[in-house]
């Protein structure tokens, strides 16, 4: 299907902006991560400078760079998805099955301004392509895997029939997981039950003009999150895609696109104490324009991007409301942007952008009471005001200058500055209930984040590497952090920060068969306010792997170092407050597949994933308590696996 190799994998692109190394490079699940992956936040985890933060068997919650949540800019099919957990059980890409993409588009950095404000941490596009299909009218893949540890198992099937002038699609998902054991034989709760279901359809409406519709539904059902100390026993997403597509073949226009999405999320979260259904309805517009003028090539165009959110939380014993966690949110973004692309000769080439973003946000049920209180006193009590509504003007940009030195060396430089509004939770949180508080404030600033970045890079016939350093200065860093006292709160303010990092890949072919790879990705963050350190700062990670490949086999090994991270910010530390659970140790990791592809369509892969089981936990991980003490959310164990894919 388009957008699938010829080894029947999902294509990833690493977008480096880069042109004169190829725009994107390409690799595939199984030069990413070979084993099975029950989400694309699994599947990301694995790129180089990409971590996560795990609660429970699945719906990883991907960290860019040291930047997360509303940091990124994620989009499933060209549409935005806003969870229905203010606590993020369910980030965007918990909705999304991997197979049933066609590519996965991840953007480090500020690099456009096309898909909407902010992305100061990079965007991520899971995407679906117009298929390319055989003569005979029709394509039909089927797919598996089977991993041992907590008996996850997955099957898909993605069936197209039609032609060049149309086409309808049925993409269809199943998962299912019990619980796993930890490296130390524990057993984490991280059962879960998942399915989706796609129906795609598009017609050519003239020579030059396309139109696509899809809808797709996902469930999830009895998903166990120990790191919320909640679970949810059911969420619901309904995704609605409609795409105009037409060519000009005259004139300075040469493309113009419309896309229409609406998604909404129905979500309950339960425990022994509390029962908390939650809803999140997300509607948008783009329409962008392509242009060649002035031997310049333009992206313009406006979006507009609505999201209305509602949590409350009720007692289990008298069903009486005691909190709510979104009281009648609603954010609504309207933007301009344009990019230009312009070659200077044969070895420069710039690229700039601008975007303009207005910021409307409110909280319709703030002043009614839930439990003992309502969310403006709390509001009040904790920011100073009670002021619940605000409007945002927000400029950001960018500038890339890429230079090819030589036949075998280019660099790049890029210079933005990205402003990302305060998300629903960050604002309007109001949970009055437990042992510390948990309260929004109205009146955050945006974030405003100015970034430089530095690539080089080198392309030779028997060795490709690339060096990148960036620095990032953000005024108004949105933080939440916990107060001192006898009364500590969770609370959220603005301060001045700072993140700065390092990452390097090289790929060396030792022979015709074998190639040797090696990525590593160093990062720091600091609140420069007082000086303590940014919460979740993924530690230094190295990797390196050996890959074998001839005709139809392919195998391979993978050394994982991961070393302690001890600058962190605890939440038990009353001069700091983080969300950092401990200082983590290091660890090393050892993975081994094997693959064969034949010609006829199927491929049969196995391997083993923490090959000496070792125990371990992602630094940025959630915890829980357990014997009265907190425990972070550990990984999983020794897992042996195999996975399947057939094509007709």
């Amino acid at each position: 299907m388009a957008g699938h190799d010829t080894d029947n994998n999902l294509v990833i692109e690493i977008n480096r902006g880069l042109p004169y190394l190829e725009t994107a490079v390409r690799e595939t699940t199984a030069g990413v991560k070979a084993s099975p992956v029950s989400d694309g936040g699994e599947l990301l985890q694995s790129l180089t400078g990409v971590s996560a933060i795990r609660m429970g068997g699945r719906a990883l919650d991907p960290v860019i760079r040291g930047q997360k949540e509303t940091q990124l800019n994620i989009l499933l099919d060209g549409g935005y998805l806003h969870g229905g957990c203010p606590n993020r059980m369910d980030p965007p890409t918990a909705y999304t099955s991997v197979e049933g993409y066609d590519r996965v588009t991840v953007i480090k950095g500020n690099r456009t301004v096309v898909y909407g404000g902010g992305g100061s941490g990079g965007t991520v596009l899971f995407e679906r392509d117009w298929p390319l299909i055989d003569e005979k009218g029709y394509n039909a893949e089927f797919s598996g895997s089977f991993r041992e540890n907590g008996e996850q198992w997955e099957l898909g099937a993605d069936l197209v029939a039609g032609n060049d002038d149309g086409y309808i699609r049925f993409i269809a998902h199943e998962g299912e997981s019990e619980n796993y054991d930890d490296g130390a034989g524990n057993e984490v709760s991280s059962k879960y039950d998942s399915q989706s279901n796609a129906l795609l359809a598009g017609m050519r409406l003239g020579e030059n003009t396309t139109l696509e519709a899809s809808f797709e539904k996902v469930d999830e059902e009895d998903v166990l999150f120990p790191g919320a100390m909640m679970d949810s026993p059911y969420a619901e997403a309904e995704n609605t895609r409609v795409k105009l597509n037409h060519q000009f073949t005259e004139g300075a226009l040469r493309q113009v696109k419309a896309e229409l999405y609406q998604s909404r999320v129905v979500h309950l979260m339960e425990n022994s104490m509390f029962t908390s259904p939650s809803s999140s309805d997300t509607e948008g517009f783009r329409l962008t324009f392509d242009a060649q003028l002035a031997d310049i090539d333009w992206t313009f165009g406006a979006d507009l991007q609505n999201n209305e959110r509602t949590a409350v939380a009720f007692k289990v014993m008298n069903g009486m409301s005691a909190f709510s966690q979104w009281p009648g949110v609603e954010i609504d973004q309207k933007g301009l942007f344009v990019e230009g692309t312009k070659a200077l000769g044969q070895d420069d080439l710039l690229k700039a952008g601008l975007r303009y973003d207005r910021v409307k946000a409110s909280a319709q049920r703030a002043t009614e009471s839930f439990g003992m209180s309502t969310p403006a006193a709390q509001y009040l009590l904790v920011n100073g005001t009670s002021e619940t509504s605000g409007n945002e003007n927000n400029w950001g940009g960018f500038a890339s200058w890429t230079h090819r030195i030589n036949d075998q060396y280019t660099l790049e430089s890029t210079f933005s500055r990205s402003v990302r509004t305060a998300d629903a939770t960050e604002r309007y949180v109001a949970k009055t209930v437990g042992m510390v508080p948990w309260i929004g404030n109205p009146q955050l600033e945006p974030e405003k984040h100015h970034q430089l970045e530095l690539v080089l890079a080198s392309e030779q016939e028997k060795l490709n590497w690339s060096l990148t350093g960036w620095y990032n200065y953000v005024d108004d860093y949105i933080l939440r952090h916990r107060t001192a006292g006898m009364m500590p709160k969770e609370v959220y303010s603005n301060v001045d920060a700072h993140l700065y990092g390092i990452e390097a890949e090289l790929n060396y072919p030792i022979s015709s068969t074998l190639t040797l790879g090696a990525a590593l990705a160093w990062l720091e963050g600091e609140n420069r306010d007082d000086n303590t350190n940014l919460s979740r700062i993924s530690p230094l990670e190295l990797s390196t792997s050996l890959d074998y490949q001839k005709q139809e086999w392919k195998a391979g090994i993978e050394w994982k170092l991961v070393a302690s991270q001890n600058d962190v910010c605890l939440s038990s530390d009353p001069n700091c407050g983080g969300q950092d659970v401990r200082q983590t140790p290091g660890y090393g990791l050892v993975n081994l597949y094997g693959e064969y592809a034949s010609k006829s369509g199927y491929v049969v892969a196995a391997g083993v994933d923490n090959l000496f089981d070792k125990d371990y936990t992602l630094h940025e991980s959630r915890d829980y308590v357990l014997d009265s003490d907190p425990v972070q959310v550990a990984e999983p164990g020794q897992n042996l696996w195999i996975r399947f894919s057939s094509r007709f």
